[in-house]
Parts: C-alpha cells; sequence; structure tokens
C-alpha cells in the first residue's frame, strides 16, 4: 500500500542548474556580481554642508550649481567643479579685470537636426563668466577649447579690449567706449603694443 504512495514520483536527482552552481568557481561568483553592480550601481551622493541632507545637481541659466534637496528650507549652495560640488570655483582661470575665478557655462546637449546650426549654438552658449558678476564686475569670455578666451585689459582704464571692425578694418577698442576712447591696431588675433607682448 505504501508503495502505491510512491508510484510516479522518481528519487531526487541533481538539477542541471543545481549541477552548474558545483561546477562554477568562487572567482565567477565574483566577476558575476561586478558585472551586475556595474549595471545599478548608485551614484555617489553628495551631502549639504549646511543641513546634512543630499545635495542635487542643477543645470542653471549660468551653468552647473548644486543646490540641497530641502529647498526653500535650506538654500545652500555650491558650485560645480568637475562634477562635484564645491564651496570655491575653479581656481585655475581668473578674471583679467578683478582677478576672481571664472565659471564655465557649458552648452546643454540638444537633439539638433542642423550640424551648422548645433556648431552655431555651442559657440553661443559656451563661455565664462566673472564670479564677481553680481558685485559689478561684467567680464564674460567666450571658451576656447575648454578654457576662456584670451583677453587683454586696456592700458589707458583697466577694462576688456574688445576686437571691432571699423571702416579701415579690425582693431581692439576698449569696452567702455566712448568713455574710453583708446584703440589699438590688431595683429594676428591680438592687439598690437608693448603692454600685449
Amino acid at each position: 500500500m505504501c508503495a502505491d504512495l510512491f508510484d510516479g514520483i522518481e528519487p531526487d536527482r541533481p538539477d542541471k542548474s543545481d549541477q552548474a552552481k558545483a561546477d562554477k568557481k568562487p572567482s565567477d561568483d565574483v566577476v558575476d556580481r561586478r558585472a551586475t553592480d556595474s549595471v545599478t550601481a548608485p551614484q555617489r551622493v553628495f551631502y549639504c554642508p549646511r543641513c546634512r541632507n543630499p545635495m542635487r545637481r542643477i543645470e542653471g541659466k549660468m551653468g552647473p550649481f548644486w543646490g540641497c534637496t530641502t529647498y526653500p528650507v535650506c538654500d545652500k549652495k555650491l558650485y560645480d567643479l568637475d562634477g562635484h560640488p564645491s564651496e570655491t570655483p575653479d581656481q585655475r582661470y581668473r578674471c583679467p579685470v578683478c582677478t576672481r575665478p571664472l565659471v564655465h557655462v557649458q552648452a546643454k546637449a540638444g537633439a539638433e537636426n542642423d550640424a551648422d546650426e548645433a556648431q552655431a549654438r555651442t559657440e553661443r552658449e559656451d563661455y565664462w563668466y566673472c564670479t564677481g558678476y553680481n558685485k559689478g564686475c561684467k567680464v564674460t569670455l567666450p571658451d576656447s577649447n575648454g578654457k576662456p578666451a584670451d583677453a587683454w585689459r586696456c592700458p589707458r582704464c583697466g577694462h576688456l579690449l574688445k576686437q571691432r571692425r571699423g571702416k579701415n578694418g579690425v582693431f581692439w577698442g576698449c569696452s567702455q567706449y566712448p568713455l574710453c576712447t583708446a584703440s589699438f591696431t590688431d595683429m594676428g588675433g591680438k592687439p598690437k603694443g608693448p603692454e600685449f607682448e
């Protein structure tokens, strides 16, 4: 009678997947974990120095910055330095007028169907501005391969010179014209004179 109860039931045999697990080396398991971890690895979280809550990277109209996720309760903002929050801006490049650090504003990536239009848009939107902008220094410089374009100060008033086109060709004039009427001839893309060597 007991034999009838067990008719049709086969004895336990190792499953093929169980056998594969038994044949797998411990090092294979490590490789598998690394492969799955790289896909689902969370991004590093940066915390607000004021309230210790997470911060997030925000694309603002003056370039990327980091803000606290509890805004408006905590309005702490930090500069973006190579994708990480920083109390101080990039110290490598300084304003030629007031010597404060410059901040890079990069063009936002967009789906452009015309390559020429995309290039023109990138040239318009990639620039550097002075961190003293709200203190009166309105210097903005175009981007030149990831660094600010060369700029020269007016030897008379100390403001920036701008390249201009006049009836006699290209020249450099003070950005404070008509208050300062200094002008210099153009020599290979820079003003001519001993002050600019």
